[in-house]
């Protein structure tokens, strides 16, 4: 029996740097035994089916396929279907309201604590920014007029951020859409 997935590849497409084409991503993926391949946008968000039933498992897969196609060290975190649903109807109420506000979603990277990764964020402004913890995930919306100010300005120059990859608000709902 397959499970449907969602894989969350971390850093590529981005910047100019670690290339991949998603269709050449998908065909050496296929041939590497994952199942129903598709991708959505060029920012590595992946399907596939899979009868694995250890998430951590094919995130390393993943990841060694990469590296193996592509010369590429990439992170990844995997979901289930059902796990992706969950964690977009558990989002905080406030999360993806405000318009003059940006919406993310921080997925965290094995291994992580938690703790930790809040620690690490630093002090929360509540005036110009809301951060809420998930399974697996962080919500993060920051006001865009004041975000120089906010933790999330200031989070890519600490060693937390290469423990998380970023989705926005937009994105992250419609892989649940997808998923379906």
């Amino acid at each position: 029996m397959s499970t449907t997935y969602l894989a969350l590849l971390r850093g590529i497409n981005v910047g100019g740097n670690s290339i991949i084409k998603m269709s050449l991503l998908r065909e050496h993926l296929e041939a590497d035994g994952f199942q129903n391949v598709r991708t959505y946008i060029n920012s590595g968000n992946v399907i596939f089916d899979s009868s694995q039933k250890d998430g951590d498992k094919l995130a390393k897969e993943i990841s060694a396929s990469i590296k193996r196609h592509f010369a590429l060290d990439v992170s990844v975190a995997v979901f289930t279907k059902a796990e992706w649903q969950q964690v977009i109807a558990n989002a905080p109420d406030w999360w993806g309201k405000d318009t003059s506000w940006k919406h993310n979603i921080l997925v965290m990277l094995k291994p992580y604590k938690m703790e930790q990764v809040l620690a690490d964020l630093g002090e929360i402004k509540s005036e110009i920014e809301s951060t809420m913890p998930g399974k697996g995930v962080l919500y993060q919306s920051v006001s865009l007029k004041a975000f120089g100010r906010t933790s999330a300005s200031k989070m890519i120059g600490k060693p937390v951020y290469k423990q998380m990859t970023i989705r926005n608000f937009n994105t992250a709902n419609k892989l649940a859409a997808i998923l379906g």
